[in-house]
């Protein structure tokens, strides 16, 4: 038999706590840490989309500045090949750009009359964000006097 001193019994003074409620505070644990994975995993693909819209507003703004600080006749040529083309006219495919993170920027240009002397120069940049099949499109516009030149 083994001697009474050694035996231990559990008595209401002593403290600790048991298998189950160490397992189910694990549990808990580690679902908390999943949350917290998946929140950072969000916070990291908003952070990189908003990126690639400021990128593409750059590139657009690029773009038309450009464009706009063209004479009309060379405007006209470089969109249509004549020098004597008046609107509407456009170009698709006018630049593709490399972004950072090898991210292709393509820039589609189009110009519209508003009236005879003043015309609507649009710019639109699309890129397509990895794991998605639709482009993203970010238009850019500005009016411009058909007799102004930079």
């Amino acid at each position: 038999m083994t001697h009474p001193d050694r035996i231990r019994r559990r008595t209401g003074r002593e403290r600790g706590f048991t298998m189950v409620e160490l397992m189910i505070t694990l549990v808990v644990t580690v679902f908390a840490l999943m949350g917290l994975l998946a929140l950072n995993t969000t916070f990291s693909h908003g952070s990189t989309s908003v990126s690639q819209t400021q990128e593409a507003v750059t590139v657009g703004e690029r773009v038309l500045e450009e464009l706009r600080a063209k004479r009309i006749e060379d405007l006209s040529a470089e969109l249509t090949g004549s020098r004597t083309s008046a609107p509407p006219f456009s170009r698709d495919s006018y630049a593709s750009v490399s972004g950072r993170n090898g991210m292709t920027y393509t820039v589609d240009v189009a110009v519209t009359s508003v009236t005879a002397s003043l015309w609507r120069m649009r710019v639109v940049v699309a890129w397509t964000v990895e794991g998605s099949q639709e482009p993203r499109r970010l238009p850019l516009e500005l009016l411009r006097a058909s007799t102004e030149a930079l």
